[in-house]
């Protein structure tokens, strides 16, 4: 049988407290915020263009057409490199979770038994001879 949950009083209220003046000022932050208006590139701006001639160090002119403006990418290289690098960072790390070793041999839901339709984690498949396929 279940019972209905109950209110306990005791404890500090003092977190609590806290979190609702924390949220009180960055609601009130929030609020009060101003930000300009966003203005985007200019209709003639070749914004590919501009960041494939920052990434290879060329002059922007050389591959610009007629009424292509050149947009300054510096900006854009920099997120550029630290999302790629975010993103190989969690891949070493998938993959470093994904393989699991003890001893030099990988270890499957069904390593080390005899059953025929044990299936290994990592991919692998069984030999007829119920030891892992190498």
């Amino acid at each position: 049988m279940t019972t209905k949950p109950e209110l306990t009083t005791e404890g500090n209220f003092t977190a609590g407290l806290a979190a609702v003046a924390l949220f009180l000022v960055l609601g009130g932050v929030f609020l009060t915020a101003s930000f300009p208006t966003p203005v985007g590139f200019p209709e003639s701006a070749a914004v590919t263009k501009s960041l494939g001639a920052a990434m290879f160090d060329i002059a922007p002119s050389a591959i610009m057409g007629e009424n292509q403006a050149a947009v300054d990418g510096e900006g854009f290289i920099v997120a550029f490199l630290v999302i790629g690098v975010l993103l190989d960072a969690a891949l070493d790390g998938a993959v470093m979770l994904a393989k699991r070793e003890d001893e030099g041999e990988n270890v499957g839901v069904g390593a080390g038994t005899d059953e025929p339709n044990a299936v290994a984690a990592d991919g692998g498949e069984r030999s007829p001879s119920g030891g892992d396929a190498e």
